[in-house]
C-alpha cells in the first residue's frame, strides 16, 4: 500500500517538463484546422491551485451555479449512496480537490457504523495533502495517491476488499466512453463506481457558459503556456460554448505547433465540462456496458449514478430516486 512519506518519487515525476512532454503528446488534430487539447489533467499544473480555488469561493457565480448545489445534492444523497456500499471498503477519491465533499460519505460511515481506508487520488500535492490530513484528523485509515487516474489500474495493488470509486462532477470533463472504461477498470471485480453531472435541461445554459467563458477562463492560462503561447498574445476568440467546451483560435504559431501541422487560424478545444441531457446520461450508461445501477435523482440539476460492478449484459436493471 503507497503511504504518505512514499510520495517523493512522484513529487519528482510530474514536474513541469513532464506536463509539457504530456501537452505535446495530447494534442490531436480533430480535422482540418481544429485540434483537441481538453486533457483535463494538464489544468493542475504546479502553481495553478490558487486560480482552481478563486473559481469555487462562496460569491463567484460558478460557487452559485455549480459547487454549491452540488455540495447540497451530496450532502442529501449520501445516506442513500453509503446504504448501499458494504460494511468495509476502499474509497478511491479521485481529485479531492478543495471543497472536501468526501466528508458527507465519513458522516454517514459514522452513522452507518462502515468502515473505509481512504485513498485520495491526485497529480496536485497541495489538494492531496489537504485530503490526507482532513481525514486523518477523524481517525479515518488514509493512503493517499500520487497519480494520473489513467495509472490507477497499474498502481493500485490487487485487494480482496470492494473499492468505491468516486470521481464527481470531474466526469463532465472527459469523453463519455472512455472515462467509463477507465472507471470500470479501476474498480475491483466486486467494486463499485460513482459520477454525478449537472443536467443540460435543468440548468440555465447560456449563463453557465458566460460563467466558463468570464470565470473560469483563467485556468487555462497556464495549460496554453505548456504549448508556447500567451494567453493574451497568441491566441484569440477565447470563449466557452453551450456544449460548455472552451476554445480558441491562434494567432500565432510557434516553430514547434507549426512542425505539428497547426497554423494561424486553426482553433483548438482547451477544455470541456459537458452538461448532458439525462437521455444522453442512460445512453452513455448503455454504450459503456453498465447493467446494475442506481440514479440518484432528487429533482435538482445534479444527477449522481453509483454502478455496481461486474459488467454485466447490457439489460439495464436501474432503479431511479
Amino acid at each position: 500500500m503507497e503511504k504518505r512519506n512514499d510520495q517523493t518519487e512522484n513529487k519528482e515525476k510530474y514536474s513541469l517538463d513532464w506536463f509539457e512532454k504530456r501537452a505535446f503528446s495530447s494534442l490531436n488534430k480533430v480535422s482540418n484546422g481544429v485540434f483537441d487539447y481538453s486533457d483535463s489533467l494538464l489544468l493542475y499544473i504546479p502553481g495553478s491551485d490558487e486560480e482552481y480555488e478563486k473559481v469555487q469561493h462562496e460569491g463567484n457565480p460558478y460557487h452559485e451555479i455549480v459547487t454549491a448545489p452540488e455540495r447540497e445534492y451530496l450532502e442529501r444523497i449520501a445516506k442513500d449512496v453509503v446504504a448501499r456500499l458494504p460494511d468495509n471498503f476502499e474509497y478511491i477519491d479521485l481529485g479531492p480537490g478543495s471543497e472536501h465533499k468526501e466528508q458527507y460519505i465519513f458522516d454517514q460511515l459514522v452513522v452507518q457504523r462502515k468502515k473505509c481506508v481512504y485513498r485520495p487520488v491526485d497529480i496536485s500535492e497541495k489538494f492531496l495533502d489537504m485530503a490526507a490530513s482532513h481525514a486523518e484528523k477523524q481517525s479515518i485509515t488514509t493512503e493517499p495517491i500520487c497519480a494520473s487516474f489513467e495509472e490507477l489500474p497499474d498502481v493500485l495493488q490487487k485487494s480482496d476488499t470492494p473499492r468505491f470509486v468516486s470521481l464527481g462532477l470531474t466526469y463532465s470533463n472527459y469523453k463519455p466512453q472512455e472515462i467509463l472504461k477507465l472507471l470500470a477498470d479501476i474498480a475491483n471485480s466486486d467494486g463499485y463506481v460513482f459520477i454525478n453531472s449537472q443536467i443540460r435541461e435543468r440548468v440555465d445554459i447560456k449563463r453557465l457558459a458566460e460563467i466558463y467563458g468570464k470565470d473560469v477562463v483563467s485556468i487555462t492560462t497556464a495549460k496554453l503556456k505548456l504549448l508556447g503561447l500567451d494567453a493574451e498574445i497568441d491566441v484569440e476568440n477565447l470563449h466557452a460554448n453551450e456544449g460548455i467546451e472552451m476554445w480558441c483560435s491562434l494567432k500565432n504559431v510557434t516553430p514547434r505547433l507549426a512542425e505539428m501541422g497547426l497554423k494561424i487560424g486553426d482553433r483548438i478545444l482547451l477544455f470541456q465540462s459537458l452538461r448532458p441531457s439525462m437521455e444522453k446520461l442512460k445512453h452513455d450508461l448503455d454504450e459503456a456496458g453498465f447493467s446494475n445501477y442506481t440514479m440518484f435523482d432528487i429533482g435538482g440539476s445534479f444527477v449522481g449514478v453509483l454502478i455496481k460492478k461486474p459488467l454485466q449484459d447490457k439489460s439495464k436493471e436501474a432503479t431511479g430516486r
